[in-house]
């Protein structure tokens, strides 16, 4: 019986956690989605030790490439998250970030998503 007790608890948190993750329907099954810094990752992970990037940078050659999305994605979907409670610190500290900075933000996401910077720039 215990085992039963575990999957449906299990199985219950499926549908929050793929909401989170993937945040696909706009928030309906999460109330907000899974998206963290670069600090975070660093703090919760020991990969960031030997890593080459730099998980506090947002922008330049050394900045960690999953920072530079966290930012890249709130920036995008700034209209959508500015009501979610859950989220409002992180859209609060968009608004102190100038356009320089949130264009480098952009510029670096496309260009890693266009495969023009990541892991050959260091070879």
């Amino acid at each position: 019986m215990v085992w039963r007790r575990h999957w449906a608890r299990k199985v219950h948190a499926w549908p929050n956690t793929l909401g989170m993750s993937q945040y696909a329907d706009g928030g309906v099954t999460a109330s907000k989605p899974y998206a963290a810094t670069g600090e975070y990752v660093a703090r919760m992970s020991p990969h960031c030790k030997s890593c080459r990037y730099d998980p506090a940078r947002r922008t330049g050659t050394l900045a960690f490439p999953f920072f530079t999305f966290y930012w890249d994605f709130l920036l995008r979907h700034q209209s959508i998250l500015d009501g979610n409670p859950c989220v409002a610190l992180q859209v609060k500290n968009l608004t102190r970030q100038d356009d320089a900075r949130r264009l480098a933000v952009r510029d670096r996401a496309g260009a890693i998503q266009r495969g023009e910077v990541g892991a050959a720039d260091h070879a």
